[in-house]
């Protein structure tokens, strides 16, 4: 009976253990200071690789595409550089190189955490634009995660129980 629980909860593990695909987070920011030139604003997707890296001392997921719009025109893709382009997984969610992309209207986009403003920045340059943007969405955690870690709750659950009902009573004479 004990081997065909172990037997089982292997079986689920491996079953829940499956890597994952490409994580996505939804991002949207607004002006909030125009440092010079226009307001600016924009939405979409960031899609990242599943392999988490350090960067800059910081857990982070390299971007691999990004999808929505800015200012309007339609965000083309991230723009293939030497840096940046990480996906932060803490609480900055981009680092100071911030991630690039280009649109169908600005060739250069570059959105960045200013660690001097505490704030988000958004630079479009062929459009002469910098602005301190409010936060980038928070990301939530992919299903099989949330399923890794309940069935792991799980499992303690049960070795603990077990462990308990085939404990020893001693007694002394």
């Amino acid at each position: 009976m004990k081997s065909a629980r172990i037997l089982l909860a292997a079986l689920a593990a491996t079953a829940f253990a499956m890597p994952a695909a490409a994580a996505q987070f939804t991002f949207s920011f607004t002006t909030s200071t125009a440092l010079f030139g226009g307001p600016v604003s924009g939405s979409g997707v960031f899609t990242t690789s599943d392999t988490p890296i350090t960067v800059g001392g910081q857990t982070a997921l390299a971007v691999t595409g990004i999808t929505g719009t800015f200012n309007g025109a339609a965000i083309t893709g991230p723009t293939l550089a030497s840096f940046g382009n990480y996906f932060i997984t803490g609480p900055t969610f981009v680092d100071g190189s911030g991630i690039r992309f280009n649109t169908t209207a600005t060739t250069n986009v570059t959105l960045f955490y200013d660690s001097n403003a505490r704030s988000y920045r958004v630079n479009a340059i062929n459009q002469g634009r910098s602005s301190l943007v409010t936060a980038v969405s928070a990301a939530v955690p992919e299903p099989a995660t949330w399923a890794m870690l309940i069935l792991g709750f799980g499992l303690v659950g049960g070795a603990l129980r077990s462990a308990r009902r085939n404990r020893a009573i001693l007694s002394y004479a």
